[in-house]
């Protein structure tokens, strides 16, 4: 359960929010409402209630607007009766409160994935616009034509078979009324309008012909404030002298038509009009919900245009390191050398130490190709191991001569290619102290220390530590 007043979740026993302590049973018994009315709701659809079930959806979106449940299938009882702009106003809602896994994304893609359905039902609504301002200006024959076109184009549409079904009445074509009442009331079983209007088509024939010879009943439709209905309209006259009988026939007949025609037709398209005003969509509100549905859309394809635009902009940012071919370079030239040393039986100790100094030049961590960096593993495996004795030996008889410089660079050459020796460390510690290059000079000594500790060097390596003012 979500806290209505901090948004955190919070258990389902608990009768007040963990988070900012908001009191929650009032709002339980609000959610239970509301699902209780969506219960009755489906029970209702289920059985093609569908008036009755946008009664109570209505009521249980009342107690709970968020109740995404209940706004879909509101959005399906309507699409179901032939109201497509409002069911895409629920679902464009439902979208808004619950924007991840919500079905209303199916229902729209469906109804909106297929161009000619969805052409069909908008040339469908413009014709019952047509029709209903035909019907308004006493038009009968051009409303009817229209709304035939409009229940071939969308079938589902109760309001204009109700209409059709009006005006099929009004001009005494009863059989069609009833094949498009009986259409609509298979469609939704409890639409009150539907079973009035069946009422009236399946009125006693006996009853309406006994009214229509005496002439005290005629047919009109009336306005009831809650829908259209077919009612009687009483003819006055008042007795006359029993005089001769064809003076009484032509007599009534001019009082009939002049009725007919000054009273009963006004007054009949009056009613008429009124109740089509009444019956007609507020499709201009519609228009707007269907206006925000396209702005609400407009505003987060403008996000996700920020969003792309801000990953563009990363993405731009990021330095990609280019391809160094000069690493290859001195591997070829590194493998030459290689090969002319390979190629003689017994190489110069200067000619391996030389080799060696070109295979530790190869940064293995910066090469991509696998092979490259076997083949530089094998090559420096064997070589080191064959130059660091000579490079060692160079750099003893450098140092023995004086000349500290070139020992310390055939010395460091040594550790450089594996030798690990008490001597080496020293005399390359040595060399560098000599150099005053003390801090690589107490570097070797620390290691001398660190790997030989019971050395024989260990303790002149911690007098010249001591000379230098550094610690072991």
């Amino acid at each position: 359960m979500i806290c209505p007043r901090c948004g955190n979740p919070t258990r389902e026993t608990l009768t007040y929010c963990a988070s900012c302590g908001a009191e929650l049973t009032v709002y339980r018994k609000i959610i239970k409402t509301s699902n209780i009315y969506y219960n009755r709701g489906l029970a209702r659809a289920n059985v093609r209630d569908l008036s009755g079930a946008v009664q109570m959806l209505k009521k249980s979106l009342e107690m709970n607007k968020r109740n995404t449940r209940a706004r879909n299938l509101l959005g399906l009882v309507y699409f179901e009766m032939g109201e497509t702009v409002a069911a895409l106003g629920e679902w464009v809602v439902s979208k808004y409160f619950q924007p991840e896994n919500n079905c209303a994304d199916d229902y729209m893609e469906r109804i909106q994935g297929s161009p000619a359905k969805f052409d069909a039902m908008n040339q469908a609504i413009k014709k019952y616009n047509i029709a209903l301002e035909a019907a308004k200006q006493g038009g009968d024959d051009m409303a009817i034509l229209q709304l035939k076109k409009v229940v071939s184009l969308h079938p589902n549409f109760i309001r204009a078979r109700q209409l059709l079904a009006l005006l099929y009445l009004h001009t005494g074509q009863k059989e069609r009324a009833k094949k498009h009442l009986l259409y609509a009331a298979q469609i939704d079983v409890a639409n009150t309008t539907t079973l009035r209007y069946l009422k009236e088509v399946s009125a006693p024939a006996t009853a309406q012909k006994e009214a229509g010879q005496t002439g005290e009943n005629e047919l009109a439709i009336e306005n009831t404030g809650d829908g259209m209905r077919l009612s009687t309209a009483g003819n006055y006259s008042e007795d006359k002298p029993n005089v001769m009988a064809w003076i009484t026939l032509v007599v009534g007949t001019i009082m009939g038509v002049l009725v007919t025609f000054i009273l009963i037709v006004p007054t009949a398209q009056k009613n008429i009009r009124a109740e089509f005003e009444k019956n007609q969509l507020d499709y201009s509100s519609e228009l707007r919900i269907k206006e925000a549905a396209v702005t609400s859309l407009e505003k987060e394809a403008e996000l996700w245009k920020g969003k792309y635009e801000e990953v563009s902009k990363q993405l731009s940012e990021v330095v990609i390191p280019e391809y160094d071919t000069g690493m290859y370079d001195d591997l070829f030239l590194a493998v030459q050398a290689y090969l002319a040393v390979a190629a003689k039986e017994e190489p110069t100790d200067a000619e391996l130490i030389d080799l060696a100094g070109e295979l530790v030049k190869l940064d293995i961590a910066r090469m991509e190709n696998a092979d490259a960096k076997k083949l530089v593993e094998k090559m420096q495996g064997e070589i080191f191991g064959r130059a660091a004795e000579p490079a060692y030996a160079l750099g003893r008889q450098a140092h023995d001569d004086g000349d500290y410089e070139q020992a310390a660079v055939y010395l460091q050459a040594a550790c450089d290619y594996g030798l690990r020796s008490d001597s080496c460390y020293y005399y390359l510690g040595k060399s560098y102290q000599l150099m005053e290059a003390n801090e690589q000079a107490a570097e070797y000594y620390r290691r001398l220390l660190a790997e030989f500790p019971s050395s024989s060097l260990a303790s002149y390596t911690r007098t010249r530590l001591g000379e230098m003012g550094f610690e072991e």
